[in-house]
């Protein structure tokens, strides 16, 4: 078989976050669920952008981070995600050509402004998300290049692209096209609340389309409708797929056929801010597939990864990844 051009593609919402630090009592004050991201309007962000004081805005998205995280890698990648030709969408692009990733999807001349997310960490380092996806979530059929989803070892989908009509057949149009080229597909559930307005089609797609599934604990037990871990991971078992299982500091758990892997987090973390977490998890786990690394050591650089993230503000790395698992003998 010859060797294709990209390890991964990703295709997801393309949002630029703008991130800052809350106290609890502006969540209740707000009506914010902690921990949980809500879809707003342009006039909600904006509302919210004055009343926080922003520490920083860097481009995001769940498959976007984890996108960002195989390049400092040292993968071949590529990302498609709709963006408008304004301020941020050119943020956006810049910020992505800069670190390696081939940027794939033309700007829109006009329609919605480009995505936006205000993160909003309270001392705890929980982060609670307000979204307005903008001209995202219009990502459409004609938005997926199919020479580059062809040349794909990995594509790597995000659950969020379930909730707009034109792109969920964008979703299905790459899934197709990975699927007839040798490819493999890889699934984030996103969120707890994204998995029970799509449930039943989320598990056809288990079922039926997708070779590796990213859930934290509360995803997954949605998609199987249970209260306890032990009962979702019975339904991991009975999926052909590789189930990767995110716990915060509980650490992953990686279920595969007949096989459970019990993966411990990292330790001594000064944990600031767990935004993009589970995208770079699934970062450092990818990769670990692509080297053709055993399930557990995939589950362990998964967690480097993450405990790198998690120690500063924002998604996006401090330091070469590439070295950071090297000096780790990874």
């Amino acid at each position: 078989m010859p060797v294709k051009k990209y390890n991964a593609v990703g295709i997801g919402n393309a949002i630029v976050d703008v991130l800052a630090n809350v106290e609890d009592d502006f969540l209740r004050e707000n009506n914010l669920r902690k921990g949980m991201m809500r879809l707003v309007d342009e006039l909600e962000v904006k509302r919210l952008n004055i009343c926080i004081n922003a520490v920083k805005e860097v481009s995001g998205g769940s498959a976007a981070n984890t996108i960002a995280g195989l390049a400092s890698l040292g993968n071949s990648v590529a990302f498609m995600g709709k963006v408008r030709d304004d301020s941020l969408g050119g943020s956006f692009e810049k910020e992505f050509k800069e670190l390696g990733v081939n940027y794939c999807t033309k700007k829109a001349g006009s329609g919605q402004p480009t995505a936006c997310c205000v993160v909003m960490t309270t001392p705890d380092a929980q982060r609670t998300m307000s979204t307005c996806l903008g001209i995202s979530g219009s990502m459409s059929p004609e938005d997926i290049d199919e020479t580059v989803i062809s040349q794909s070892e990995i594509i790597y989908l995000e659950g969020y692209l379930w909730d707009r009509d034109e792109a969920k057949k964008a979703f299905k149009k790459a899934v197709r096209i990975a699927r007839g080229t040798d490819g493999k597909v890889a699934l984030s559930l996103s969120d707890s609340f994204c998995v029970k307005r799509h449930r039943a089609e989320f598990l056809d797609l288990v079922e039926n389309y997708i070779d590796i599934l990213f859930a934290n604990e509360e995803e997954i037990k949605s998609l199987f409708e249970t209260s306890t871990l032990e009962k979702a991971i019975s339904g991991c078992r009975k999926t052909k797929n590789i189930c990767v299982l995110t716990r915060s500091e509980k650490g992953s758990i990686i279920i595969f056929k007949d096989k459970t892997h019990m993966i411990s987090p990292e330790r001594n973390i000064n944990v600031v801010d767990t935004t993009g977490a589970g995208d770079l998890y699934a970062s450092g786990f990818l990769h670990g597939l692509i080297k053709g690394l055993d399930l557990k050591s995939c589950g362990k650089i998964g967690s480097m990864i993450a405990a790198e993230a998690i120690s500063h503000f924002g998604a996006r790395p401090k330091v070469s990844l590439s070295e950071l698992i090297s000096s780790r003998g990874l």
